[in-house]
This record gives C-alpha cells, structure tokens and sequence, in this order.
C-alpha cells in the first residue's frame, strides 16, 4: 500500500475516476464540488453507462470503452480514485503505480471530509445486515445516522448534507452523526488512512479468492480495517472465528460469540445475549427472539452490531428497540412470494460459499429447489456439497460457473444445466412441490450475466412474480 498525504490537505487540481457505478460517480461528485478536474474512465462502452448528468459538465473528461486505455497524459494527474470492481492489473492502475501517484479508494477520499464519528464493518458475509442493524440501533439512541458504504450509497455521497459544506477535516468536528460504513475487500485494498473509531470483522471464510489468490491474502486485506486504529479505538472481533479471534490489532478487543464465554464483550447464554467486561459482572444486552431475523448467523450479527452500537452511546433499550421493527434487507433470504404451496426466497446476496451453505441450513432436510452460479469466486465446493445433498431435492446451475460446480457435485449431487435464469425459473416452477422452498442463493457472484447481485435479485423477482397462479402478497423480508 502506498503511504500518501491525504488528498483534502494538497492541492490536487486534476484527478482520474476509475469507475462510474455507485461510488465511482459519488467520487466524482464529491472532486467536482471542490473544484477538481476529473479524467472519468469506464472500461464499459458509452452506449451503456448513464452520462447525461455528467457529459455537460466542462470539468470532466470522459474516457470510456475503447478510449479507456489512453493514458498519454498522466503526467498532468494528482491521484487515481478508484471503485471497488475494478481490478488492480488495469493499465491505468498499473501506469498510475509506476509513476508513484497515488491510488485511493473512494471511501478513503469521502474519510478527511467526514463530520462525525465512523463505524466501519467488514466480513465474509452478514456486513450489510450489520450494518443496517447497527445503524437502526444507534437512531433508536438518537443518534443522526449516515448508513452507507458498500451497502448500497456511497460514503462519499454522505460527506455533504442539503448542501451544507463538510468539516474540513474529521477532527475538527465531532458532533451528532455517525456514519456506519459496510466496507468491502476491493475498498480496503486502497486505503492507508481511513480508521474508523469502532470497526468489526464478523467472519472470514474463502471469497473472492479470484482476485485475492489465497485466504491468508484475502483475511489481511480484510484486516487493514484495524490497521491505523490505536489504543482508544474499538476492534469488535467473532471469538468463533479462530482467525479473527487472533488477530493482532491495537484498538480495544471486544468478542461476541454463540458459542462459549468471553471475557469482554457479549456471548450466548441459554436465550439471553449478556455483555460482560473484565470490570464489570454480565448484565443482559437483549435475548434471542429480540433478533427480527431467522438463523444463528443473524443472532451473531445483531452481537456484533450491538458491540458496536454501545460504543457509540446505545443503552440495551435502544438496542431492542432498533431491532424491534427490522425486517431485513432486500436480496438476503427475501420471502418474494408463495405459489401453489411453494415459497421463493431471493438469496442473491449469497455470493460466495459460505453465504449460501448458512441459508441452506435454515431449511429443512430435502425441502429446497435451488438456483446456483454465476462468476465463481474459488473456494472448496466440497464443504457444499454434503449439504446440498441434504437440504436439496433439485438442483439448477447457471451461469460461467455451470461446469465448476458440476465437476464439485458429480455424482454424489444431482444437478440439472439451464444455462440461465430465466430457464432455472421456469424449471423450478414446473418441479417444485407444496411444501418445498425454491432458492436463488448462487454462491457466485453475478458478473458474467449481470451488472451486481441487486440486479440480479430484481430479475429473479420479476420472474417470480410474473409466474401464474399462487399467492402474491406474500413479500415480507425474512
């Protein structure tokens, strides 16, 4: 990682944007609302990237599709701000690199311009849920809230308010807002000053190894999150997770667990979740059927994000109060609806392994139909399969990932090619039995068919909607 000044305290006067999704264009905005020019990259071709907001603007030049690569003027940028899905082998990246500019993420550039306190969140899987519920119990203590990062608003979009000018620097003021961040591992590749005052790690299992090559790499680049935090600062840690638990951090160690005691912070204890520090005897903080949502993995994220709530100024009652009314997040095993007897659930946030094998435990043995694949992201597709072989009754693979995933099932599994989506859906629809569940949960990301796993859970619905017959108001989050 490259140590630089951070970017508010220099003149950075041209400046290129890696990226135009989300956070690429909050980035974008953000530079632009503080006078810098910008070089605008996006390997995708203009015909597929809204540009009309930004075309017109005289401060910004665009660079996509075949133009990308264009890198004759390098000379004349500041820095490279770059998103989270572009890899790091891009000629850009790399040219940048050799001729020692800096190369930030977006959330390290929103960082120096916050006015307000910073809980940061990252881990295999359950972050977006973490984070949502931390957020909610932090409003239920009064607490001005800012939820963002790579749940779905940029945290760049949140520096400014109604117009209101940011702090020119995040010490000069602490006042009400908080800004709970989700933080991917492709954002914590590129940042080296971004430290949050409390950051958590729910878990670490294989995911993305496609671009982080082994778990070893992956766990510390998930780890940077702590890396700048100090002695004052809270590191919230799964005591369940042995690499997490043994992470070597600064900040003040506090452990959830579900599965033993800890000497700080919050463990399971028949069905009431106690607090407990090494000064203090346990108190309850909430009890198991407080947790709005199914699962012992969501029974962890409410800990974690209870820990981080306290540290931030919640009280047990807000913590119970936040959770209160939570009904989840969109694409997180969301009940779409029930047809003929039969529930479909929109898992199209389970992404990698691990986030499929925890919805699949949730279902009874032999009642699921289940939609898999996409872009594998590696990992061992064994730990898979028995389940599989338990929880499901039919199996549908589409996607790049088709022949992986059927070279791992053969021939313990049964599994049947539809190539996409839409034929998965009309497969299911025409197999399944009352009874029965039928899950998109892919275990892949969405990549090789569509833009991001939101757009991939608003197919699914559509189709599944569209679907005759059965009930239609079943659409409550589980």
């Amino acid at each position: 990682m490259m140590n630089h000044v951070p970017w508010s305290a220099r003149p950075w006067r041209r400046v290129a944007v890696y990226g135009l999704g989300i956070s690429g264009r909050a980035a974008l905005h953000l530079l632009r609302r503080h006078d810098v020019q910008v070089v605008a990259f996006d390997d995708r071709p203009a015909a597929a990237i809204a540009l009309e907001e930004i075309s017109e603007d005289p401060g910004i030049e665009l660079r996509v599709g075949a133009d990308v690569d264009r890198l004759d003027d390098l000379e004349t940028l500041d820095g490279v701000v770059t998103s989270p899905g572009v890899p790091p082998e891009r000629p850009l990246l790399a040219a940048a690199r050799q001729r020692g500019l800096p190369i930030i993420a977006e959330v390290e550039l929103a960082f120096s311009l916050l006015d307000g306190e910073v809980v940061g969140i990252t881990g295999s899987n359950g972050k977006s849920t973490t984070t949502a519920l931390a957020g909610a119990m932090l409003e239920a203590a009064g607490r001005q809230v800012e939820v963002c990062g790579n749940i779905g608003e940029a945290l760049s979009s949140r520096v400014e308010i109604d117009g209101s000018p940011a702090a020119t620097g995040r010490d000069a003021t602490v006042g009400e807002r908080v800004f709970v961040v989700e933080l991917s591992s492709f954002q914590l590749e590129a940042v080296d000053h971004f430290r949050p005052e409390s950051a958590a790690l729910l878990n670490i299992s294989p995911d993305h190894l496609d671009r982080h090559h082994d778990l070893d790499s992956y766990l510390s680049v998930k780890a940077a999150i702590f890396a700048r935090q100090c002695r004052d600062d809270l590191a919230v840690l799964n005591a369940d997770d042995a690499r997490v638990a043994g992470l070597d951090v600064a900040a003040h160690r506090r452990f959830f667990s579900s599965q033993q005691k800890v000497a700080d912070g919050c463990y399971l204890e028949g069905e009431r979740v106690l607090e407990v520090s090494p000064t203090s005897a346990p108190r309850p903080l909430f009890v198991r059927s407080d947790v709005p949502l199914p699962g012992p993995h969501n029974l962890e994220n409410a800990m974690a994000a209870a820990l981080l709530a306290r540290a931030h100024g919640a009280e047990p009652d807000h913590i119970v109060a936040g959770m209160r009314d939570f009904r989840g997040l969109p694409h997180r095993l969301e009940r779409v609806r029930v047809r003929h007897g039969v529930t479909w659930y929109d898992d199209s946030k389970g992404t990698n392994i691990a986030a499929t094998a925890r919805s699949l435990e949730g279902f009874d043995d032999g009642t699921v139909v289940i939609i898999l694949g996409g872009r594998f992201k590696g990992g061992d597709l064994a730990q898979l399969r028995s389940l599989l072989s338990r929880k499901a009754r039919r199996i549908y693979l589409i996607g790049e990932a088709a022949p992986v995933f059927a070279e791992a099932l053969s021939p313990d599994v049964e599994f049947e090619h539809t190539g996409t989506l839409e034929q998965a859906v009309e497969r299911a629809a025409s197999e399944a039995q009352p009874g029965e569940v039928v899950l998109l949960s892919p275990a892949c990301s969405s990549f090789d068919q569509f833009d991001n796993f939101a757009q991939r859970g608003r197919v699914f619905q559509r189709l599944v909607k569209g679907l005759e017959g059965g009930e239609r108001g079943a659409q409550a989050s589980l």
